[in-house]
C-alpha cells in the first residue's frame, strides 16, 4: 500500500521554506544584541540605521516576527523620507519575508511586488532575483503551477548569467518541485540530478540531503524502486551525519513504505521503528503518524491483528491532527486565492473604467452621442464586473460546502467506536470477526477517502458503499438492523451517476437516532426510482420518528441535512435543476425523498 505522499509534500514545504531565506540555521543571541545595541547607538536617519533595522528584523524573521514588523517599517520610511530606494526595495523584501514566516501569503505577495518594481527601476538585479524566487514561493502555494514555474525559471536564468550558484541550486530544486507536483517525474528527476551536482560542488551537504530525499520520491513515483531506495538511503545516511533527525526520520519512513511495496516486512518494521524514536524524539508529529502507518501494515501483513490495530489507532490519533491542519491550510488557500482573483477582476475592472472616462471627457466636447455610449459601456462593465463577482463567491461556496461534506462523511466518532468495536472482537478471542470487521471498514475508509475529490460516482458504487456501511453499523449493533436496497428495473445503476456519498447522513440518521433509541430490531428501505428527468433516492425507517426525539438528537442530526441540502443547492445553481430534499413522518419512523438530477455517464 502507498502511503508516501503525506511524507513528501510536508518536507518539500520546508525544503521551500529554507530556500526562501539566504541564512541557514536560527541567528545566535549574541548576534541579535549586537545590532540591538548598536541601533541603540546610532539614531540618525540615514542609510547607516536603514540597515541596522533590515539585519535586525532579519535575525529576528523565525524567533520574533511579529516585533520585527515596527524595525522594517521604520526602515521603509526612513528610506522614502532621504529617497534611497535600494534601502527600501531590501526593507520591502524582509517585510515580505515576515509576512511569508506568519503565513501571510497575500500580504507577502504585494510587498514583494512592490520591491521587485523598486528593483528593476535601480536595476538591482541580485535582489530581483531573490524576489522572483519568493514570488515563485507563494505561487507554489497556491498551486498556480504556472506562475510558479514562470518565475523560478526567471530566476534560474538569472542566477546563471551572475554566476550564483546556489541560486541556481534553488532554482533547479524549485523547478523539480514544481515538475513532481504536476506528474512530470523525468522532468523532475532531471533537474533534481543537475541540482544534486552543483549541490556536491558546494559541499553543501543540507543541500545534498534534501535534494536526494526528493529524488528519492521521484524515482519512486516512476516505480523505480531499487534507485529510490538507494537516494532515500543515501538521504537517511547524510542527514544522520550532519544532525538533522527532521530528513532522516522522513527518508526512514520512506524506506519503510517502499520496502512494504517489495514485501520485505522486517526491513520495513526496522526503518518504521528508526524513525518513529528520532520522530517522537523531535516532536513531529506527521512523521509520527506515517511511522506508526508503516508498522501497522508491516503487523497486518505478518497476521499480528493486535499489533496492527494498536499501530492503525495511533496513526489515526496522529493523523487526525496532521489532516485538520491540511484541511485549515486548504482552505486558507482557496481564500487567498479568491482574494487575488477579486482583486485582480477589480484593478482590471478600474483600469478599464478610468480608461473609458478618459475618452469620454475627450470626446465630450465633440458629441453627445459619444458621452452616452460611454455611460451605457461603464454601466454593462459594472454589470459584468458584478456578475464576475457572483461567480467567484459561488466557487468560493462550493469549495466551502465540499470541504464541510468531506468532513462530515466520515465521523470521527464512527471512526473510534468501530476501532474499539475491533479491539474489542480481539479482547474477547473473536479474531475472525475482528479481522473481517477490519477489512470492511477499511475498505469503506478508502473507498470515501478515494471519492472525497469526486463530484459524481456511478449509483451501482455509491449504493456499494451506503450496504457496506450498514453492515458495519449492523455488526455494531448486534445485528439488531435489517435493510433492503430497491433499484427500478429502468435504471442503470452502472450508468447513472450520483454526488458521492449523498444518502449517508440520511441513513445514519435513520441508524442513531431512529432504529438505536427503539431498542428493538428495525429496518431501514432504500428505493431508488427514475421521476421524468429526476432521479428519487428515497431513505425510510420504522424508528422512533421525529416527535419522540429528543431536541440533543434533532440538533446533531439538522447539521448532516444542511449540509446535504447546500450540496443539492449547489447542483441546481450549476444545471438549472430543481433538486430537493422532503422529509415526510410516519406513523412509525421517518421517510425522506432526496430528488436529484438524472446524470448519466453515456
Amino acid at each position: 500500500m502507498d502511503q508516501s505522499p503525506a511524507m513528501p509534500d510536508s518536507f518539500k514545504k520546508i525544503f521551500l521554506v529554507l530556500l526562501l531565506f539566504p541564512l541557514w540555521g536560527i541567528s545566535q543571541q549574541s548576534v541579535l544584541d549586537s545590532l540591538q545595541q548598536e541601533l541603540a547607538n546610532h539614531s540618525a536617519k540615514d542609510s547607516v540605521r536603514v540597515s541596522l533595522l533590515i539585519k535586525t528584523a532579519g535575525e529576528m524573521t523565525y524567533s520574533n516576527p511579529k516585533e520585527a514588523f515596527p524595525l522594517v517599517d521604520e526602515a521603509i520610511a526612513i528610506s522614502s523620507e532621504t529617497n534611497w530606494i535600494k534601502g527600501e526595495s531590501y526593507a520591502l523584501r524582509q517585510k515580505g519575508n515576515l509576512h511569508y514566516v506568519m503565513g501571510d501569503d497575500l500580504a507577502a505577495l504585494d510587498v514583494y511586488q512592490k520591491a521587485q518594481h523598486l528593483a528593476q527601476s535601480i536595476g538591482d538585479r541580485s535582489l530581483e532575483a531573490s524576489l522572483l524566487s519568493n514570488i515563485g514561493n507563494i505561487f507554489a502555494d497556491l498551486k498556480q503551477y504556472d506562475r510558479a514555474l514562470e518565475n523560478y525559471e526567471a530566476y534560474l536564468t538569472s542566477a546563471q548569467t551572475l554566476g550564483n550558484v546556489p541560486d541556481e541550486i534553488k532554482a533547479l530544486s524549485n523547478i523539480a518541485i514544481i515538475y513532481n507536483d504536476t506528474k512530470k517525474y523525468e522532468e523532475g528527476v532531471a533537474n533534481l540530478e543537475k541540482a544534486l551536482k552543483l549541490s556536491k560542488q558546494e559541499e553543501n551537504d543540507l543541500f545534498v540531503a534534501a535534494i536526494t530525499n526528493n529524488l528519492a520520491l521521484a524515482y519512486k513515483k516512476l516505480e523505480d524502486y531499487p534507485k529510490a531506495l538507494l537516494h532515500y538511503q543515501e538521504a537517511a545516511d547524510l542527514a544522520h551525519q550532519i544532525g538533522n533527525k527532521y530528513i532522516e526520520a522522513s527518508a526512514l519512513n520512506s524506506i519503510g513504505t517502499v520496502n512494504i511495496i517489495l514485501k520485505n516486512y522486517d526491513l520495513a518494521a526496522l526503518n518504521g521503528r528508526k524513525a518513529l524514536d528520532l520522530s517522537q524524539e523531535i516532536e513531529a508529529v506527521e512523521w509520527q503518524a506515517d511511522s506508526w502507518k508503516v508498522l501497522s501494515e508491516v503487523y497486518e501483513h505478518k497476521g499480528e491483528m493486535a499489533e496492527a490495530l494498536h499501530a492503525y489507532k495511533e496513526h489515526v490519533r496522529l493523523q487526525d491532527s496532521v489532516l485538520s491542519e491540511e484541511k485549515k491550510s486548504e482552505l486558507t488557500r482557496k481564500e487567498m486565492q479568491f482574494k487575488m482573483e477579486r482583486q485582480q477582476a477589480e484593478a482590471e475592472e478600474e483600469i478599464k473604467r478610468q480608461h473609458l472616462v478618459k475618452n469620454g471627457y475627450l470626446a465630450g466636447a465633440i458629441l453627445l452621442a459619444l458621452i452616452s455610449i460611454a455611460s451605457y459601456f461603464l454601466y454593462k462593465r459594472r454589470r459584468d464586473a458584478l456578475e464576475k463577482r457572483k461567480v467567484v463567491e459561488f466557487n468560493a461556496k462550493v469549495a466551502e460546502t465540499e470541504l464541510k461534506a468531506l468532513r462530515s462523511q466520515m465521523n470521527p466518532h464512527f471512526i473510534f467506536n468501530s476501532l474499539n468495536s475491533i479491539s474489542d472482537f480481539i479482547s474477547r478471542n473473536d479474531i475472525k470477526q475482528a479481522d473481517e470487521y477490519l477489512v470492511k471498514f477499511s475498505k469503506l475508509t478508502r473507498a470515501i477517502l478515494e471519492n472525497s475529490e469526486k463530484k459524481w460516482i456511478t449509483l451501482e458504487e455509491d449504493l456499494e458503499l451506503m450496504e457496506l456501511y450498514m453492515q458495519l453499523e449492523a455488526i455494531r449493533l448486534d445485528n439488531h438492523l435489517e435493510y433492503s436496497i430497491t433499484v427500478d428495473e429502468d435504471i442503470e445503476p452502472d450508468n447513472t451517476l450520483v454526488p458521492p456519498m449523498i444518502l449517508q447522513p440520511f441513513i445514519e440518521n435513520s441508524i442513531w437516532h431512529g432504529i438505536a433509541p427503539k431498542g428493538n430490531t428495525g429496518k431501514i428501505d432504500i428505493q431508488i426510482k427514475k421521476k421524468g428527468d429526476m432521479l428519487l433516492c428515497v431513505v425510510e425507517d420504522n424508528g422512533i420518528g421525529r416527535a419522540t426525539a429528543s431536541m440533543d438528537t434533532k440538533e446533531k442530526s439538522s447539521l448532516g441535512v444542511k449540509i446535504t441540502t447546500n450540496r443539492i443547492e449547489i447542483i441546481n445553481h450549476m444545471k438549472n435543476t430543481e433538486g430537493s430534499i422532503d422529509m415526510i413522518d410516519k406513523k412509525e419512523g421517518l421517510r425522506v425523498e432526496i430528488n436529484l438530477p438524472l446524470e448519466l455517464q453515456f
